[in-house]
């Protein structure tokens, strides 16, 4: 037989079917979150680093001039090399239909069948490609709209057209997808490359560090090869070192699982919170009861486990509704994520972590959450208890808010009482509040991250102060380029700059990372930099250096005032920094007057890259300017190797900045539904609490309309003071987070900007919360007739 103590638990559980749903509800929108948090890192990142290493990853890539095996050979006998390989990259555009191209990067390998790192798994078609064939890799097959068996139509870098079949698919997990970087990627023979009219030659040389621990370990070892490769006489480009063993989306990967999983803990506080008021409430309405448990014998202890087990079973009860929801909203996620960086996401059930998270949020917190109101209800003395009678038992008129309130004139008699009501309860009331405050703060935080870094792209984008960025396949005169560009219809001004790979040497003789080298005019038209240190160049300066704070990142001890020593195409020189820029979204930057880098690289008078300014900043009038320059300029017999517009590059950025808002928009959504929750189940509880005033209320007159008002009335002042309050705290909180997503992603602070729009949204869905949530109590209290307010407790 059931024991009385189970059976008064499964009445109070079932005479209350409200209060039941909603903090069932509660507890388990907060389980899910974890939940949805943890199937999303099994989905997603669950193998990642293990996978990648079975593709046996490059450490560095290093792009040099034109070589053959025997440089690969003498690569692999370097001190810490593991394994070397060289492959041709070379990029081509696709036309996708008359005047639409998209950028294909074509990687020849000398031997297909043996491509030992970076492997490939093929996935459609045949592997390896016949001659006059491309393989794709397989996000590269939908961004070109192409299909296996298909010819696709190309341009080659020296502007003629060719077709190769598509002859099927691969998967590299190394490979960056178009999603990220608008450019497909392609897999010949060199027997394909010979077809196209092009030599055999390596351009790229992958390089797999011996027993590499750390990127410093990496860039010693590419730094041997460079130095080999240069004594030889052969020009190094550019070397790019990565972390060993670690896929390339890896840390930012686990930066947003860490930042999600924050604020699924917040939304899990919220879900307690809403426990604590929830038992506080029925231990309050319960006093009577508690008292004649006491007075037939029953210990405290005996009715602290009693009320603790209506906890477990709303824990159990949301434990089943939540954990089958969390793992399909994790796999839902991580699949999502996984197509936007093409990582093969396979979800197999609810690991035992995540099902183990998933148990201590739902059981352990709830319970920790009701221990301290079960605790302090109980306690009440037999006399006390029984001496409670559910009418007028809150302490109203005693603090300076309630005096306030009472000296207030003018309101209707209804709005009066909605007002004393809802200051009545302050326990409660602040337990309500702080549910709702914090997660408006947290919405708003949200939209204020994603308005930061939509400022944050902008600033970017102003400061490259150009609309069309367009590239030579070789260098050209700079007059020739400029004068030709000011030809075009709509262009108001043409720059030439010269981009060149430059390495720090440190005084131990070590050098840095690459870093890019800007060679353009003083009084360039085409960038904004904001002077941080210093200045910036002049007219007359030659070995003078400018300097961003991302090169500071990588060199820390340089500044403003010292003397540098470059390494450019194999020779060094000495420059002096003349000032610190601030970098944003830029990378490691280095800008010198463009004749003396010109003079130093020997390429006087010639430049490969032009930036182009035009009377009109739309999309479409960007990309028509782009395509006039470049028939322009093919008209003339210069080669184009590609263009890229401002409004195309703000687009990716926006695609890309989306995927991080749209997690940081489902946790926020999330904690404004257990805020909505916690106000349901407040105003539920206390139209439960007063049910002898609404009878005393009928008795003189009072009709349902003005029942209603009281209780609706008084939901929404709750919901405005929360967020009154939640926007104060959402100041700090936007500027921490904003903080800690742009160190995450970007590297560097986000350009922080408050939503206004966002506080008005949230204006708009806690009001919009408050008055659903007071709808059904407010129904509750319309039903109550005095009759049966004479049965109350």
């Amino acid at each position: 037989m059931v024991s009385p103590r189970w059976r008064k638990i499964f009445r109070d559980l079932l005479t209350n079917k409200l209060r039941t749903a909603l903090v069932v509800l509660s507890i388990a929108v907060g389980v899910f979150g974890v939940g949805m948090v943890e199937g999303t890192g099994d989905t997603l990142l669950g193998g990642l680093n293990a996978a990648n290493a079975a593709t046996h990853p490059s450490n560095a890539t290093i792009y040099i001039d034109p070589f053959g095996e025997e440089l690969v050979t003498s690569a692999r006998h370097v001190p810490g090399v593991e394994a070397a390989q060289g492959r041709r990259s070379m990029t081509v555009r696709v036309e996708l239909r008359p005047g639409e191209w998209k950028n294909l990067n074509l990687y020849a390998y000398d031997d297909l069948k043996a491509i030992d790192i970076n492997r490939l798994q093929p996935e459609q078609g045949h592997w390896p490609p016949a001659t006059r064939e491309v393989v794709l890799e397989r996000a590269s097959l939908s961004f070109l709209g192409a299909a296996v068996g298909q010819p696709l139509q190309i341009e080659l870098p020296d502007r003629r057209k060719r077709s190769i079949e598509v002859a099927g698919s691969a998967y590299q997990m190394t490979a960056i997808p178009p999603f990220w970087s608008s450019t497909a990627t392609g897999y010949i023979s060199f027997g394909t490359l010979e077809a196209l009219g092009f030599p055999r030659f390596y351009n790229e040389l992958e390089v797999v560090a011996d027993a590499a621990r750390t990127k410093a370990d990496v860039e010693r070892v590419a730094s041997r090869i460079v130095a080999k490769v240069e004594q030889e006489g052969t020009t190094v480009y550019w070397t790019n070192a990565t972390e060993p063993g670690k896929h390339w989306a890896s840390d930012n990967l686990q930066a947003m699982g860490t930042l999600l999983s924050v604020l699924s803990l917040l939304t899990l506080l919220l879900s307690a919170l809403l426990v604590v008021n929830t038992i506080s409430a029925l231990l309050l309405q319960q006093t009577r009861q508690i008292g004649v448990m006491k007075a037939i014998g029953a210990s405290t202890g005996q009715i602290i486990r009693m009320y603790l087990g209506t906890t477990m079973i709303y824990s159990l009860l949301a434990l089943v509704i939540a954990i089958p929801l969390g793992a399909v909203g994790g796999s839902g996620m991580g699949g999502f994520t996984g197509n936007m960086l093409n990582l093969t996401s396979e979800s197999n059930g609810i690991s035992a972590e995540a099902l183990q998270r998933q148990l201590l949020a739902g059981l352990i917190v709830p319970l920790l959450a009701a221990l301290y109101p079960v605790i302090a209800g109980v306690r009440v003395s037999v006399r006390e208890a029984l001496g409670s009678y559910g009418l007028g038992r809150a302490s109203f008129g005693q603090s300076r808010i309630d005096q306030l309130i009472e000296r207030v004139r003018g309101l209707a008699r209804p709005l009066l009482l909605s007002l004393r009501n809802t200051f009545r309860r302050k326990g409660r009331l602040t337990l309500t509040l702080a549910t709702l405050t914090l997660a408006g703060a947290i919405f708003v935080s949200v939209v204020t991250v994603r308005d930061s870094l939509r400022l944050t792209m902008e600033d970017a984008l102003k400061y490259w102060n150009y609309d069309v960025e367009l590239g030579f396949t070789h260098p050209y005169r700079i007059t020739q380029i400029e004068h030709a560009a000011l030809r075009v219809p709509g262009v108001i001004a043409a720059e030439v700059w010269n981009f060149e790979s430059a390495r720090r040497v440190r005084s131990d003789q070590s050098e840095s990372a690459n870093l890019l080298l800007v060679g353009l005019p003083a009084q360039t038209r085409m960038l904004e930099p904001y002077v941080l240190e210093g200045r910036w160049l002049l007219a007359g300066d030659t070995n003078a250096l400018v300097i961003n704070t991302d090169v500071i990142k990588i060199e820390e001890s340089l500044k403003p005032g010292d003397t540098a020593t470059l390494t450019i195409g194999g020779r060094r020189s000495q420059w002096q920094i003349v000032g610190l820029v601030r970098g944003l979204l830029s990378g490691p930057m280095m800008y010198a007057n463009q004749p003396y880098v010109a003079q130093i690289t020997r390429n006087v008078g010639r430049g490969s890259r032009v930036h182009v300014m035009t009377d009109q900043h739309q999309a479409a009038a960007q990309t028509q300017a782009a395509k006039a320059l470049q028939s322009t300029y093919e008209q003339l017999g210069m080669r184009v190797s590609g263009f890229d517009t401002t409004q195309d590059l703000r687009a990716r950025m926006v695609a890309q900045f989306d995927v991080i808002v749209v997690f940081l928009l489902v946790m926020a959504i999330l904690l404004a539904i257990v805020g909505g929750l916690g106000l349901m189940g407040t105003m539920s509880i206390n139209v439960i609490e007063r049910q002898r005033e609404i009878g005393v209320l009928r008795a003189i007159g009072a009709g349902n309309s003005a029942l209603a008002q009281i209780v609706i009335v008084e939901g929404i002042l709750i919901g405005l003071i929360s967020w009154v309050i939640g926007l104060i705290l959402a100041v700090p909180l936007s500027m921490a987070l904003s903080r800690s997503v742009g160190e995450s992603f970007l590297r560097a602070p986000l350009s922080y900007q408050f939503s206004a729009p966002g506080a008005l949204l949230w204006l708009g869905l806690v009001l919009a919360l408050a008055t659903v949530a007071s709808l059904l109590p407010a129904r509750s209290a319309t039903r109550v007739s005095v009759r049966e307010v004479l049965a109350y407790e």
